[in-house]
């Protein structure tokens, strides 16, 4: 399970998980596919985590009396 990180540690995750897939890439697959699809399906993958990795749960404001 991922922790619940803020905004900004979620866009350095982001880069990281886009760097990653990148690197992998071009070790492993780009005797086969070219290296822009990589940066394609990295971007893809780069995105979805950034748009649904768990936010810091907003807690609502007590009322006060």
């Amino acid at each position: 399970m991922l922790p619940r990180l803020t905004g900004g540690a979620w866009v350095f995750v982001t880069f990281l998980v886009w760097i990653g897939v990148n690197l992998i890439w071009i070790g492993l697959i780009e005797k086969y596919v070219p290296a822009w699809v990589g940066a394609v399906i990295a971007t893809i993958l780069a995105f979805l985590t950034f748009k649904y990795g768990p936010r810091p749960r907003v807690e609502e404001e007590e009322e006060e009396e």
